[in-house]
């Protein structure tokens, strides 16, 4: 096994003269950096054209065929002390499949670097969160210009809030023409602060505001009945269960807080007991929304 994986793999007269074979391999990626692990991948890819090849993995750079069948995931059942082994790997437990989801967003990567595609696309706009893009999308579809809507918003959403930054610069430093839409919070400034000091102009840092007036989070640009009304809907079962019908706006209101995610907030934090807990920066509740 140790000849295909010695210093430059092995040559081409090598893998032209490997026909026919079944290779079992553990993990022979393991203790690789992620760019030597993907020259194994597509050693192996190549292998396998005329070649029968089982390896085992726990690495998103090791996996180039997501064919049903062809890639398996193997778990523990630790009652039984059997193996389950998932034809259908996407039905596999979420943390198994957390290496298989990378991979599977592999593509996205790449294109950050891919200097063409750069070049050539529409302004990238990051945001700090995976429900901010999800309403940005959702109203791009609302646009009157036709050559907007058919051609969408190039949004990223960012990991978290302390992502934003490093984000932001690698699409920058890789050709695009890079916004970032903050929130108004003391976290956001600080963000913009920072992306100013690593040459980001000011006109390229965009906070939410309506009719010339700051606004807190993207959610305070929604009408408050149409918000409201994707939470009850969401949130049908455990606001019954806490003694709610529904949450109205006058519900929420009362709260007196700058932001309907404040309100929302002070309403979970009077209700400790409650299953549904707190919105912990903006994540349980907006992320299904």
């Amino acid at each position: 096994m140790d000849i295909f994986f010695h210093s430059k793999l092995c040559s081409e007269t090598q893998r032209a003269e490997l026909k026919e074979a079944i290779l079992l391999l553990d993990e022979p990626a393991r203790n690789l950096h992620p760019a030597q692990q993907r020259g194994i991948s597509d050693l192996l890819k190549g292998l396998a054209g005329s070649n029968q090849i089982l390896y085992a993995t726990h690495s998103p750079f090791m996996i180039f065929d997501y064919t049903p069948g062809n890639l398996l995931v193997v778990e523990l059942d630790k009652r039984k002390h059997l193996s389950h082994i998932y034809y259908d790997y996407w039905n596999a437990d979420d943390q198994t499949l957390i290496p298989i989801l990378y991979g599977l967003a592999r593509g996205l990567t790449e294109s950050i670097v891919d200097r063409q595609i750069g070049f050539n696309s529409r302004p990238v706009i990051i945001v700090e969160t995976m429900s901010d893009c999800m309403y940005l999308n959702a109203f791009d579809k609302f646009l009157k210009d036709p050559n907007l809507s058919m051609n969408p918003l190039n949004i990223v959403p960012a990991y978290s809030k302390n992502s934003v930054m490093s984000l932001a610069i690698f699409y920058r430093n890789h050709g695009y023409d890079t916004f970032v839409l903050l929130d108004n919070t003391d976290e956001s400034d600080q963000i913009s602060t920072q992306l100013e000091s690593n040459q980001f102009k000011k006109v390229q840092l965009i906070f939410f505001e309506l009719g010339g007036q700051a606004k807190q989070f993207l959610e305070d640009l929604i009408i408050d009945e149409d918000y409201l009304y994707a939470v009850n809907q969401t949130y049908e079962v455990k606001l019954r269960k806490e003694g709610y019908k529904a949450l109205t706006k006058e519900i929420v209101s009362s709260k007196g807080k700058k932001s309907i995610i404040d309100n929302l907030n002070e309403i979970w934090k009077e209700n400790q007991t409650s299953r549904m807990g707190e919105i912990r920066q903006r994540g349980n509740m907006q992320i299904h929304l």
